[in-house]
């Protein structure tokens, strides 16, 4: 799969057009090893979409999947021997109406990425990783359009169906 969109829908069947994934899809090269985080809390509405992601791709895709509430440096050790890392999170960005993925370099200078409250950002654990391993994989994030954060178990319509497009492109790119 490459190009800009992944799963463009087919109008001339009648079917429903499929899920859209927007950006560059990640490549997967024979032999990678590939971690993907689905990040999240469950409780909070949309923001458990990431982790909805992992837990069904768990045992359908030949890669390492992780389910987690945040980014820690701890995750740098697992990170460190990946040759490709996908970060699957909700976004809040209101214009956002279907999943995006974004390319994602370590910082360069050797700064170890700063830590806010448990949590790093996905360029400072690849900075975590280069600092304690002078190494990081290839990565990219694949942003969940989110609305609501509140409390619950619930996904509104929209982070329902970037959960499904997610789920839809992810297994596709696992495929080759």
């Amino acid at each position: 799969m490459s190009g800009a969109a992944a799963g463009a829908g087919d109008g001339a069947t009648g079917r429903d057009p499929a899920p859209v994934v927007l950006g560059p899809v990640p490549r997967v090269e024979s032999g990678d090893r590939v971690v993907l985080y689905g990040i999240g809390n469950d409780l909070r509405g949309d923001d458990g979409a990431g982790p909805r992601v992992a837990r069904a791709l768990e045992g359908a895709v030949p890669w390492t999947v992780r389910a987690v509430h945040g980014l820690t440096p701890e995750l740098a050790d697992e990170l460190a021997g990946a040759d490709l890392a996908l970060f699957v999170d909700a976004d809040a960005d209101p214009s956002l109406d279907a999943p995006v993925w974004r390319s994602v370099e370590a910082p360069r200078g050797g700064a170890a990425g700063q830590l806010l409250g448990h949590a790093l950002d996905v360029p400072g654990l690849l900075a975590w990783c280069v600092a304690l391993h002078d190494r990081a994989p290839r990565a990219a994030t694949l942003s969940l359009p989110a609305r609501d954060f509140s409390l619950g178990e619930t996904l509104t319509p929209t982070a329902d169906a970037g959960v499904a497009a997610a789920i839809a492109a992810l297994t596709a790119i696992a495929r080759g």
